[in-house]
């Protein structure tokens, strides 16, 4: 792998693992439209630990706050701390029961080029749902829900959704995002704690790869060229997509992956 490639595909994963149009999908498809090899183990794993660094820096200080108050026996940083492992029961289930079946679907491109559609259509009813949300709540002068009135079945109904996006083509963040607007939450709120469920889902990934690392190399320079652009593309979409989803919705998200996903079908 030569450095620009690795300088290009961890741009991909960086921009692509928190803008909700799917961060796997686009890493098969692209080496695939490019006619490069696909990047190896090694390279996935160095990819996702920079998003995951990305995730930790910006977040930073949301998590020195939960820990220290889950120290000082603060109810609502103990609570928040319970429906993050709950949350991430899911996703951890589905990665060791179907591993190997997840496996072969990185393999089919065209499939996950299609599966993009998926991604639109979870983004389109995420918005209808926030409407509905949104008119029933002004109605009774009340507001969206926080994090904070979540509970133990939302964080499910979170984690599974998370689950479902393991395929590829299905976005990992607007799975999550779409159900916690499903859930009745602001898009910033929902994307909040989407982002904070993705830490320990990352860490997770990471970590059950590492006993594989051997079997593929790794140049030093390519290496390095992805890792750092994924960590600062990571580190641009997080803040950039918070930023947005205060005053903007999701339909362009959804219009570009019902755009490029039967495009991309078709260049493969």
């Amino acid at each position: 792998m030569s450095i620009v490639q690795a300088l290009v595909l961890g741009a991909v994963q960086g921009l692509t693992e928190f803008i909700p149009i799917s961060s796997s999908g686009h890493l098969v498809v692209v080496p695939e439209l490019m006619g490069w090899d696909q990047p190896g183990l090694a390279f996935d794993v160095l990819l996702h630990a920079a998003s995951l660094i990305a995730l930790l820096v910006y977040f930073s200080g949301d998590l020195l706050d939960l820990f220290r108050g889950v120290a000082a026996g603060d109810r609502a940083s103990r609570r928040l701390l319970l429906l993050l492992v709950i949350g991430s029961v899911p996703a951890g289930l589905a990665g060791l029961l179907l591993g190997s079946y997840f496996e072969g679907e990185f393999e089919d491109a065209s499939g996950a080029a299609l599966q993009l559609l998926i991604t639109a259509a979870v983004l389109v009813a995420a918005e209808a749902a926030l409407k509905y949300h949104e008119r029933h709540t002004a109605a009774r002068g009340e507001m969206l829900r926080r994090i904070d009135d979540l509970g133990p079945v939302d964080a499910t109904a979170v984690g599974v959704a998370q689950a479902i996006a393991i395929w590829p083509g299905i976005s990992r963040s607007g799975s999550t995002i779409g159900a916690g607007l499903a859930l009745g939450m602001a898009r910033d709120t929902a994307a909040r704690f989407a982002f904070l469920l993705a830490i320990p889902a990352l860490f997770g990934a990471a970590l059950v790869q590492i006993p594989d690392l051997g079997e593929g190399s790794l140049g030093v320079g390519a290496g390095i060229a992805g890792f750092t652009a994924s960590l600062v593309t990571s580190y641009a979409a997080i803040a950039g997509l918070l930023r947005y989803l205060r005053t903007n919705t999701l339909y362009p998200f959804a219009a570009y992956c019902v755009v490029a996903g039967p495009l991309f079908y078709i260049l493969l």
